[in-house]
């Protein structure tokens, strides 16, 4: 039999033990969440070039009226479809075909913006796996116009043009990224390189009212438009904001993985982006056409 001194240390060691190991058993498990992760964005780059392929441009980061007047709000054709981000036209690319014929695009009660129709409540409402970080800790669903709207951990790449530009109209189509309001760019736009240039990011904080991201909503700043003025991982509220309503957005992409966030590019690799990369580098590789002398990591 152990004597209560032998036990002592017998659980002693069996403490340091656990507590060497459970550092490894933690990095392993973000490594495994950390390439579901890429996977995903993997994905939607395929879904983006699938969607190229089909109808010879990308997706428009926003498809439709902005809200302000400056585009038309309803409609059946796809650019006129309103409000809603690039993410739900890649549903037809994606597996996700049955969801996107859940949407209804012709009107709606928020600022004529279909996708908060009551109609589309079953597509606003759900949340795709391919769209959802297994390291984002943010809640599933943020309610608003009385609708439980899922959120998601990507975003598409607006340009460098940020929170320091306000809600200026100019910004929101002519951004310097590939992915802006009411436009569809080409591969032949992407004179930077389609290998030097991100497409899509990872966001996080969703349960935020600073950082929404509600993947079938396309807003500047807090939901699926996200651009390179702030650093990766600039904490909501914080580095240059805009505060359109009252609340100071930074449009900042972030991630859960420790270190910076996994992006696509145009040729479908994915690489993970220290956060202490150089800001001209990382701005430079958000751009289709700038020309900088940048590459990617």
């Amino acid at each position: 039999a152990f004597t209560l001194v032998e036990l002592l240390v017998v659980i002693a060691i069996i403490g340091v033990l656990v507590g060497l190991l459970l550092p490894a058993v933690q990095a392993a498990r973000e490594a495994a969440r950390r390439t579901s992760c890429t996977n995903n964005l993997k994905q939607l780059a395929l879904a983006i070039a699938n969607y190229e392929s089909a109808f010879k441009i990308f997706p428009p980061g926003r498809t439709g009226c902005d809200g302000i007047n400056t585009g038309p709000c309803n409609g059946d054709n796809a650019y006129q479809r309103v409000g809603t981000s690039g993410f739900v036209l890649l549903l037809q690319m994606i597996e996700g075909n049955s969801l996107y014929d859940q949407f209804d695009f012709s009107d709606g009660p928020y600022a004529q913006t279909g996708t908060w129709a009551p109609k589309n409540k079953v597509g606003i409402e759900t949340r795709p796996e391919f769209m959802v970080c297994p390291s984002d800790t943010s809640q599933d669903f943020v309610v608003t116009s009385g609708l439980n709207a899922a959120t998601g951990s990507y975003a598409f790449v607006h340009g460098t043009m940020g929170p320091s530009h306000g809600i200026s109209a100019a910004m929101k189509v002519d951004n310097t990224g590939v992915f802006v309001y009411r436009y569809a760019y080409r591969p032949s736009d992407v004179i930077d390189g389609l290998s030097n240039t991100m497409f899509i990011g990872e966001v996080i904080d969703a349960h935020t009212n600073l950082s929404t991201n509600i993947w079938t909503q396309a807003g500047r700043h807090e939901s699926c438009l996200r651009t390179t003025e702030n650093p990766i991982n600039t904490p909501p509220g914080t580095g240059i904001t805009t505060s359109p309503y009252g609340i100071a957005l930074n449009g900042a992409f972030a991630s859960r993985h420790p270190g910076g966030a996994n992006f696509a590019f145009g040729d479908g690799h994915v690489t993970f982006i220290a956060e202490n990369i150089d800001l001209a580098t990382y701005r430079g590789l958000s751009t289709r056409a700038k020309g900088e002398a940048v590459s990617a990591p």
